[in-house]
C-alpha cells in the first residue's frame, strides 16, 4: 500500500512502492506512508517552510532526503526489515528525527547551520547511526539498543549537547 498526501510541489510515484518528491519554495510539506515490500523514497525540498514525514513498514526500506534553506524538519519512522535513512539539510531551523526498529538499521544525517537538533533511536539488530552538525544551537541524541550498535557523532561550534546511549550484545 502506498499512500501520499501532498500539499504543494510535485510527487512522482514509481513502481514497487518507490516514490520521489521534489519541492521548490513556498510552504512545502509532504507526508508519505508506505507498507509492504520494496518501499523506497528520495525527496528534495528547496527553500521555505519545508517539512516532510515518512513512515515505512515492512519490506526493504530506504529513504534519502535533502532540504535546503529555511525552516527544515524531516521525520521518518521505519519498522522491521532492511531500514536505512539519511537526511541531509542545509541552513536555518533544521531538525531530523529518525526512528527505525528492527533489522539492518543505519541512519546517517548531517545538517549545517542554525538551530539544529537530530534524534535517531534504532532498537534492534545491526545499527549504525553517524550524524554530523555544524554551527549554531546544536543538540543531538542517538540511543541504539540491542545488537550491533556503532555511532559517529560530530558537532561543531555553538550550543552543543550530545547524548549517545547504546545497549548490549
Amino acid at each position: 500500500m502506498l499512500k501520499l498526501l501532498l500539499t504543494t510541489g510535485l510527487v512522482a510515484v514509481g513502481l514497487a512502492g518507490a516514490s520521489s518528491a521534489a519541492e521548490a519554495q513556498a510552504r512545502n510539506q509532504v507526508r508519505i506512508d508506505q507498507s509492504g515490500y520494496s518501499n523506497e523514497i528520495a525527496a528534495r525540498m528547496d527553500g521555505h517552510r519545508q517539512r516532510l514525514s515518512i513512515s515505512q513498514r515492512g519490506g526493504s526500506h530506504y529513504v534519502r532526503t535533502y532540504q535546503d534553506g529555511s525552516r527544515n524538519a524531516v521525520g521518518v519512522a521505519q519498522s522491521g526489515r532492511a531500514n536505512t535513512a539519511f537526511a541531509d539539510q542545509n541552513g536555518r531551523r533544521n531538525e531530523v528525527v529518525i526512528g527505525q526498529e528492527g533489522r539492518n538499521n543505519w541512519a546517517d544525517s548531517a545538517q549545517r547551520g542554525t538551530n539544529n537538533i537530530v534524534g535517531v533511536a534504532q532498537i534492534g539488530d545491526d545499527h549504525t547511526a553517524r550524524t554530523t552538525q555544524s554551527g549554531s544551537n546544536n543538540a543531538l541524541g542517538v540511543i541504539q539498543v540491542g545488537e550491533g550498535q556503532y555511532s559517529d557523532v560530530r558537532q561543531s561550534g555553538s550550543g552543543n549537547v550530545t547524548l549517545v546511549l547504546q545497549g548490549g550484545h
